[in-house]
């Protein structure tokens, strides 16, 4: 079986990694650069709630917009009460109103273009938004090839799984271990997830 780089450099840095590797096979990592408004949009559904809700909530409301792709223009006119009979909780709905207002405010289309700093300023300035929703956002969206999440509930379940770390550990210590996976820990991340999925 073919290893990506990535992933024989990940294997011959932790051998607990390198099971998982193994037993997974390859993962093609494929970010999605495009439409960020709508893969945010996707995290923001996503948090707190299994993977399974999260995506039959997120068809649902692209259904509602006969689209495919979500946009800031299509909740410009709706109220967050609005939003939130879409499926959402109020604090969803209040983050996509306020994450609709932001790019339509701000006329930026491309979040790539932001370095790291601009990029937390911007998302984080966004109710609703936290670190974690940041992090998703820069694996799956923009494809940063090093970012690992500790307050990733299905990161640290893997971790526990296969030995890496005790259960109901500090975070610190998650960040820790993870830092013998620099500068691939998106891809290591990719592979813990597939264990828990």
């Amino acid at each position: 079986m073919r290893f990506s780089k990535k992933e024989e450099y990940l294997k011959n840095q932790d051998k607990k990694l390198q099971k998982i590797i193994d037993n997974n096979g390859h993962i093609i990592f494929k970010p999605n650069i495009e439409n960020q408004f709508d893969s945010l949009v996707g995290i923001i559904i996503s948090q707190f709630i299994s993977t399974k809700a999260a995506n039959s909530i997120y068809k649902k409301i692209k259904e509602n917009f006969k689209t495919n792709i979500l946009s800031d223009i299509h909740f410009q006119k709706m109220t967050v009460n609005e939003i939130k009979k879409l499926g959402l909780s109020t604090n969803k709905a209040k983050t996509i109103k306020e994450l609709s207002e932001l790019f339509l405010n701000n006329s930026f289309k491309d979040l790539s273009k932001l370095n790291n700093e601009n990029l937390n300023d911007q998302l984080l300035s966004v109710f609703g938004i936290g670190p974690w929703s940041v992090n998703m956002f820069e694996i799956f969206c923009l494809g940063k090839l090093d970012i690992f999440s500790s307050k990733d509930a299905g990161l640290r379940l893997a971790m526990n799984n296969c030995g890496m770390i005790k259960p109901d550990s500090d975070w610190e210590k998650y960040d820790k271990y993870a830092e013998r996976w620099s500068p691939y820990r998106s891809v290591a991340s990719l592979h813990l997830w597939k264990t828990v999925d």
